[in-house]
């Protein structure tokens, strides 16, 4: 059987003042308003809980039997209440769940863990929920993901975004290419084949969207999840891949590989971390987004 929780701080305000109008002066309501929830609570008890002596309420066997039990839940709801509005990073030991395009977690996650790892070292990160763009807005609205980075894409009023960067496409390829003696040109880009990094197994690339805006296709030879993958494939042949230029410079660091400008002007790609409009002023959530905002800002610093 269901119960308003209110009647219970009715039932302890009535206990501890003992009258009726005592209780509601110290509630803030009315008299009948009192008087009209302790009728609902007789009835689900069965019983009158209070008698009236005198001027007096004096408590029945079974509301002094239960009293203890209701001032230990309210305790609980209200200690519930203060935690939801507070989040201590150094001692808690929440668990959050990112959603990272590929190209981007080995550039934001290793920043983000070691701010995390000194300030608050209980505080665990799970970044295996890499989800499409067309699920994010569900994603997020479940709680299934806390947070996500990714270019910007359309999405409804009940998701928060904020731009953590601006990055411009640059064009990766094994050092010593053949093709690529002189400044990359449009016609040699169009010419040879392409490597496509994406979470999705069918469709084009944001690139190939401007691309085709402006009347040009290219021949896509491969498609995988990780930027890190098509790096190592293109050591071993002539193909091309575009990327970001933070992530193209992170890989070129580690690998035998060159970036070249693109041959065509195409817009900047606005990198953004994405929340729902639930967790907007949620402490704990509040607090990664501000986490990931400096640790976005120090990433481009490097």
């Amino acid at each position: 059987m269901k119960i308003d929780l209110n009647l219970f701080v009715v039932f302890d305000a009535i206990y501890c003042e003992g009258n009726i109008t005592k209780a509601a002066s110290v509630l803030n309501l009315s008299q009948p308003a009192v008087s009209h929830s302790l009728g609902k609570l007789r009835n689900h008890f069965d019983d009158p809980l209070f008698i009236r002596q005198g001027n007096e309420m004096r408590p029945t066997p079974v509301a002094k039997n239960v009293i203890d039990d209701v001032r230990e839940a309210l305790h609980q709801l209200q200690v519930c209440l203060v935690q939801s509005r507070q989040f201590e990073p150094l001692t808690s030991r929440k668990s959050f769940s990112l959603s990272l395009h590929g190209s981007l977690e080995p550039y934001y996650l290793p920043i983000l863990q070691e701010s995390l790892s000194v300030e608050s070292p209980a505080i665990h990160l799970n970044s295996n929920k890499r989800v499409n763009r067309s699920e994010l807005e569900n994603k997020l609205a479940s709680g299934d993901i806390d947070l996500a980075i990714d270019a910007l894409i359309p999405v409804s009023n009940n998701i928060r975004h904020t731009q953590l960067q601006s990055d411009q496409l640059v064009v990766v390829a094994r050092k010593n290419h053949p093709a690529l003696t002189t400044t990359l040109d449009l016609d040699t880009y169009l010419k040879l084949d392409h490597i496509l990094v994406s979470s999705r197994s069918t469709g084009p690339g944001l690139e190939d969207f401007e691309l085709s805006r402006m009347g040009y296709h290219r021949k896509i030879s491969l498609r995988c999840q990780q930027a890190l993958s098509a790096c190592k494939v293109i050591l071993s042949n002539d193909m091309l891949l575009t990327l970001p230029k933070t992530a193209a410079q992170m890989y070129s660091e580690m690998l035998d590989i060159a970036t070249h400008p693109m041959p065509v002007d195409l817009p900047e790609i606005g990198i953004h971390l994405y929340w729902h409009v639930n967790v907007d002023k949620e402490p704990a959530n509040k607090w990664l987004r501000n986490k990931m905002i400096i640790a976005a800002s120090n990433a481009v610093k490097q």
